[in-house]
């Protein structure tokens, strides 16, 4: 009979599966680190003025941008609040990510809007009220996001 000689050596595979074990026990450090691919997605999407579907966030209003002090070929920036005040938090086993800046909202969803002096806007001439802001989404990940994201892991236990 014709045979082939197999040795395992058990010790090298409980290794890497303590290696693993310690690895999903430490989710303050992978959470740390996907926190801050989120950081980096969310810079791009800004650059790029898109959603995270890759949607270009609808064009400024004619009024607003031709009223804009700064910025005016920029769109959800004007002195770069939203943008900056991106953060990630962990809690328990749980990575929070977004913005205290109570507008992130109607931007992310859209809606309406009153100004802010309670008086009525002059828009070319018109007094308005209210203005209607579109949904702009500029939070949450894209489908390659996620990869990237799963990559974070896979690099976290061991597996890149």
């Amino acid at each position: 009979m014709t045979g082939v000689n197999i040795e395992f050596n058990i010790q090298d595979a409980l290794d890497a599966m303590l290696h693993i074990e310690a690895a999903i026990d430490d989710t303050q450090s992978l959470f740390s680190h996907m926190g801050e691919v989120l950081l980096d997605i969310h810079e791009a999407r800004f650059t790029a003025q898109e959603s995270p579907d890759g949607v270009p966030w609808k064009e400024l209003s004619p009024w607003y941008k031709d009223s804009k002090p700064k910025q005016k070929d920029k769109i959800l920036t004007l002195d770069g609040n939203l943008r900056s005040t991106l953060h990630w938090q962990i809690e328990g086993n749980t990575l929070l990510f977004g913005t205290n800046v109570v507008y992130g909202a109607i931007h992310q969803f859209g809606g309406v809007i009153k100004p802010r002096n309670k008086q009525a806007l002059n828009v070319g001439g018109q007094a308005v009220k209210q203005i209607v802001i579109p949904a702009r989404p500029w939070l949450g990940v894209s489908a390659q996001d996620k990869l990237l994201l799963v990559d974070v892991v896979r690099e976290h236990l061991g597996f890149a």
